[in-house]
């Protein structure tokens, strides 16, 4: 037997067999590698084509200032394009009063308390020229923002319809005042609308006149005055005793 041509053949079979395990090999490399730029290729991808989604519950807060209404202005009736407040009656020989109160200053209400029934029977007789500044200072201090300005539209919507509305609207305002949290629409357009007789729902949600009150009203009151409550007699400050009766009244007659 030729032990040569015996072997041969085998050898062949050897050398192939290891060819066709480096070849498997090969392809099983080619396809690995292939899959891992894909994936990579796919997350580079996704980090920059469109936007990541978030939870709806986290959306960022839209600012709003109450600084900063939009819209036109417009002015409640009889009331002058710069003129910061809402005159109550017109003396033409007593003084000028101007009272200066924001609906949701705890203080403020407290003056209604003291004072509200001698400026009322003072302006309803004419002894005093009486102007109110329904002021949005405290926007920002309740949640959601905005409880002063709201509160202070819904009593602008009663003088627009009439003046002398003015008077129920603050004391119903001033004797459901509430905390920080203040008052839903539909409670302040129950209580002014109680308390005047007259329908102001469409006038508050018109939203007619907050720009009137934060860029008309405010800004004045913050060059006038340091705060709320504050009362000018003929353009100068009343320095009494707020707390006490009868004080204001008394420094109204002696000026």
């Amino acid at each position: 037997m030729n032990t040569r041509s015996s072997r041969a053949p085998l050898s062949m079979v050897i050398v192939g067999a290891v060819a066709c395990l480096a070849l498997v090999g090969l392809l099983v490399v080619s396809v690995t590698v292939g899959v891992l730029m894909y994936r990579g290729g796919e997350t580079g991808a996704s980090r920059t084509a469109g936007p990541v989604e978030t939870d709806p519950g986290e959306t960022d807060p839209v600012e709003t200032s109450p600084d900063e209404p939009a819209g036109e202005l417009i002015l409640p009736p009889g009331v002058a394009e710069d003129q910061p407040y809402l005159e109550l009656s017109s003396s033409e020989d007593g003084p000028v009063v101007d009272v200066y109160r924001d609906f949701l200053c705890p203080p403020c209400k407290d003056f209604q308390r003291i004072h509200g029934d001698d400026l009322i029977g003072m302006a309803l007789q004419n002894t005093i020229t009486l102007r109110v500044h329904p002021r949005p200072m405290l926007d920002d201090t309740s949640t959601p923002p905005g409880y002063s300005s709201r509160a202070a539209h819904a009593a602008v919507c009663a003088y627009a319809q009439n003046p002398e509305k003015w008077f129920p609207a603050e004391i119903a305002l001033f004797d459901h005042q509430p905390g920080n949290e203040g008052l839903p629409d539909h409670e302040i357009i129950y209580l002014v609308s109680e308390a005047t007789g007259l329908d102001i729902a469409d006038c508050y949600e018109s939203g007619d006149y907050h720009v009137w009150l934060q860029d008309v009203v405010e800004p004045e009151a913050q060059r006038a005055v340091s705060g709320t409550p504050a009362v000018l007699i003929d353009g100068r400050p009343f320095t009494g005793d707020m707390g006490r009766s009868g004080t204001l009244k008394q420094a109204i007659e002696e000026a």
